[in-house]
């Protein structure tokens, strides 16, 4: 499969394994209109069917990671008298939440600036999260009259607990970046400036492992949050016969009883 993906406001490109996705409407700070939705579902799922990727790194262009909505376009949708709210949400922001949950791939964010609304939730579906010390985080939700979607309500309290989320979500107060990592919201913060090179260098360090196990695995710490621990246990026994059954497992093995580096394929 080709190496690019043509598309009007994301940009998409695969080097070493990593399916670089990033947002590019810089001039709205990367919003959410059904463009967005629709470029970024085609490469989400671009990038599920290449079996050349094995990481993705979700990112934005310019200032921003993601506003979240566009809220010009949704006035606009608004004035038609069958749209319904429920509806867009369910086919668009729920269906990119599904997506990058459902890869069986490492997603990691690369978040270059302000993250807002169903944008945080965005990062917050990821699997690894990394800031630049600019970045800032927002709910945004009750400043118009909304409630948080995209997943928030499950994220967060994942995250920060109860009582934390209903303080960002009722005030719509941003945190900055150092705040966001002294509350695990994300994995680490680097300088503006070398965010691209180190959010990539660490998707391709995680696209050189055994990524048929590392999807596995994000498969059942995932379930893990939703069922009791008898549960668990049992889909930890039944990933791990898949996972036994690899040519990574194999590689990984030998690798060792031969005392060298390992050389995985994601098979």
């Amino acid at each position: 499969m080709a190496d690019t993906l043509e598309l009007e406001t994301v940009e998409y490109v695969v080097t070493d394994a990593v399916a670089s996705i990033a947002l590019n409407r810089p001039e709205k700070y990367n919003a959410f209109n059904m463009q967005v939705h629709q470029d970024l579902t085609k490469a989400l799922k671009h990038a599920e069917r290449d079996r050349s990727v094995r990481a993705v790194l979700l990112t934005g262009r310019g200032r921003g990671f993601c506003a979240g909505q566009d809220l010009t376009e949704f006035s606009m949708s608004r004035a038609d008298p069958d749209f319904r709210v429920d509806e867009h949400v369910r086919r668009t922001f729920n269906r990119i939440i599904h997506t990058i949950r459902g890869l069986e791939l490492p997603v990691i964010a690369a978040i270059n600036g302000v993250a807002a609304g169903a944008g945080w939730s965005l990062a917050l579906a990821a699997d690894i999260r990394i800031a630049s010390d600019g970045a800032s985080f927002t709910q945004a939700f009750s400043k118009i009259g909304l409630i948080p979607d995209t997943g928030s309500t499950w994220f967060l309290p994942e995250l920060i607990g109860t009582s934390r989320t209903l303080q960002l979500m009722f005030t719509g107060d941003a945190i900055d970046a150092k705040t966001a990592l002294e509350w695990g919201l994300v994995n680490e913060i680097v300088a503006a400036d070398v965010l691209d090179e180190h959010a990539h260098a660490y998707a391709a360090r995680l696209a050189a492992m055994p990524t048929r196990a590392l999807g596995l695995t994000k498969r059942a710490v995932y379930r893990a949050t939703t069922v009791g621990l008898d549960d668990a246990l049992e889909y930890e026994a039944q990933l791990q016969q898949h996972a036994a059954a690899t040519s990574d497992h194999v590689e990984g093995v030998t690798a060792f009883l031969e005392k060298r580096a390992a050389e995985f394929t994601g098979r």
